[in-house]
This record gives structure tokens, sequence and C-alpha cells, in this order.
């Protein structure tokens, strides 16, 4: 959404939207002098506390860093990652030189009935009666980035439970430890509100805008594992290279 004053949104989380947008444009570059506070009053026209409320967003989002007697600056860019790629987030981080590390909410095994497929419909595609659950978040350097709900078929699902998965990715055990290789997946990726669940555990506000990965895992062209994950969309983008003969390309509208 543009920045507008008669938007039913406060201004100072539309400047801030904005703000970021730029950062994340590629439009300024790390280490670059952000803008000053009566810069930003004068080019939006908008108030000092607005300015100084978005800018403390920034500041503890880790876009931007105040530096006493120097100014503020870029500090970082946002964490991209490639689609067309079957990488599980400790590989795809670690090779973009990040620490990743992830806090384990909960593995239990559920019953897949009427109450489950209600929230996680896609669950049915692994054709099980029983399904392992793992929930995590998924951090860089503390800061909360993706609420994952991890469904497993029953008998990888009891395995990946016997390991540490706060310091290695479950398709990393999958692959060393359960001789389990992935050869595809389906991910589709929409825009949805944050529900009251999801922003207590990103740290946002509920209704705030959250990007949705549901992803269904294959081996030997049969489904092992379904995932429904939520990404701060103020932290993450994903890029994808378009080749003008590619196949298999599918656009869906609605």
């Amino acid at each position: 959404m543009a920045f507008s004053k008669s938007a039913p949104i406060q201004l100072h989380y539309q400047l801030a939207n904005e703000l970021r947008n730029y950062i994340q444009s590629g439009s300024w570059n790390i280490g670059d002098l952000f803008p000053t506070d009566r810069e930003i009053m004068e080019k939006y026209k908008v108030s000092a506390t607005t300015v100084r409320r978005a800018v403390k967003q920034l500041v503890e989002e880790g876009w931007i860093e105040r530096q006493p007697g120097k100014g503020t600056f870029i500090k970082k860019e946002p964490i991209k990652e490639e689609l067309g790629k079957l990488t599980g987030f400790f590989e795809e981080m670690t090779n973009k030189g990040f620490v990743p590390k992830a806090e384990v909410l909960d593995i239990i095994e559920v019953d897949v009935d009427e109450a489950l497929l209600k929230k996680f419909p896609e669950v049915k595609l692994l054709n099980e009666e029983k399904v392992m659950l793992i929930k995590k978040l998924h951090k860089i350097n503390d800061k909360k980035l993706i609420y994952v709900n991890s469904f497993w078929k029953l008998e990888y699902g009891k395995e990946l439970a016997k390991y540490d998965l706060s310091n290695t990715g479950v398709y990393e055990i999958a692959d060393r430890f359960l001789n389990v290789q992935l050869t595809k997946a389906e991910e589709t990726i929409s825009a949805k509100a944050a529900s009251k669940e999801e922003a207590t555990l990103l740290d946002i506000k509920k209704g705030e805008p959250v990007l949705l990965m549901e992803r269904l895992s294959y081996q030997d062209n049969v489904p092992i594992e379904y995932a429904y994950n939520v990404y701060r969309a103020d932290r993450y983008r994903y890029n994808i290279t378009l080749h003008k003969n590619q196949i298999n390309k599918e656009i869906v509208i609605g």
C-alpha cells in the first residue's frame, strides 16, 4: 500500500513500511547514510513523532542503526530465498552465510481428523490416519522469521523426533540418518493476515501481513511431508528468475 494520509492505517506504520520497501528494493546499500528525521518529515509532510516511531520500528527490526554523532545508517539487506530449489531452511541460510537456529515448540502425534483438516486441509494428501506434527520457530540472529508447522508421515516423524531439531534441519537429518531423499516438492506462496497465534509467536500484531508457504514434499512420487510455514513479510523476500522458454510454469490468479 502506498503512503497515504487518508488511509485507515496509522501513519507511523505506513511510513515504516514505505521506508522498509526502499531498503528492500536496493535503493540504499549497507552502510549508506539514512535520511535524517527532518528530511523524512519534509518529504512526507508528517510530524516528528510519526517519524521517530517509524524509525524506531526500523531500528528494532534491524534494518537501520543509529550511531551517535554520526547519523543513521543502513544495516542489512532482507533475507532472500530463491525459488525453484528444494532446500530446507538450515541449508539455505547456511549457504548464505547466516547462522540459523530453531526453537522447537512441540513434536506431537496427531489424528488426521475433521478438526485438523479444517485448519490444515492439505494434510489429507499424506494419506495417513495419524501424522507427526513438528512445530518450530526459525530464527536468524535470535530474530524470529518463520513459524513452522511440519506434518510428516508417522514412520518418518517418529524417527525425526529422536534428534535435536534446534541446530540441524529436518531435511538434512532425514537425508543423513533416515535415508530419506526428497526428490521433488510442490510449493504455493500466498499472502495472508497473521492470526492471533501467529502474531504472538512472530512478535507482530494480529492482522499484519505475512507470507504463507505451503509445501508438499515427495520421495519417489510419494508425499511424505506437508509444511505450513508463516513468514514475517518484513524480514523475508523470495526471488525467482524467469526464462523465456521455461516450461512447467503456472500462474494462478484469484
